[in-house]
């Protein structure tokens, strides 16, 4: 019994395979610096999204990145460092159809942040401590795609990500606001099983599903 379940169960799962037109991207992605003592850092993530319809996508990313901040001032040196994950929805749309497609978006979810505050005052140690928070964030987009083969697309893209709520390294009350508002670009490639851009195929699909 439990063989001809997992036999059917995959047997479903082939066949919802072969008509969803599911897409799974990599890419590589660089924080722009935009506060005094910021540097930029490089990061990348996974994702896979669901094409309702042939401009239209839905569906899962996560990300991840890594950034040093310096701050000094009247004999304080602080030396923050923060791990930034977010990982949210996306929705996609796509203005052509074309081989070259410039497209919006927006994605949405959580951005967690691990921050290690290290401060130090006359070169004597005062507050080392990891700090780790969850905020609710979103990240509008823009980006550009051009397919290099049927499934196969070259992607870059500019976020924009923004975090409800400010990260404190601690009880120092440094704010560390790259962990809540920070540019990101992105270059990467994505695979689609089938060809999002066949009206055919979509057309005989919604016929067949006629009663």
């Amino acid at each position: 019994m439990k063989y001809l379940v997992s036999c059917l169960l995959l047997i479903f799962g082939l066949g919802i395979t072969a008509r969803a037109q599911l897409s799974f991207d990599g890419n590589a992605g660089y924080v722009i610096p935009s506060n005094e003592g910021g540097q930029g850092a490089w990061g990348g993530g996974i994702g896979i999204k669901y094409y309702l319809l042939p401009k239209i996508a839905v569906g899962i990313r996560g990300r991840a990145y890594i950034e040093n901040v310096t701050q000094e001032g009247n004999g304080l040196v602080g030396r923050l460092t923060a791990v930034t994950v977010p990982v949210m929805g996306t929705f996609v749309y796509q203005f052509t159809d074309r081989d070259l497609h410039p497209y919006v978006g927006l994605e949405a979810g959580i951005i967690r942040t691990a921050v290690n505050a290290d401060l130090s005052f006359n070169s004597n140690k005062v507050y080392d401590d990891v700090v780790v928070n969850t905020t609710f964030g979103f990240a509008p987009k823009i980006g550009v795609g051009y397919d290099l083969t049927q499934g196969l697309t070259a992607i870059g893209e500019v976020l924009y990500n923004i975090g409800l709520g400010k990260n404190q390294a601690g009880d120092t009350q440094y704010t560390f606001d790259r962990s809540s508002h920070f540019l990101t670009a992105h270059v990467g490639i994505s695979f689609t099983f089938g060809n999002r851009f066949d009206r055919n195929r979509l057309t005989s699909e919604l016929v067949s599903r006629r009663p």
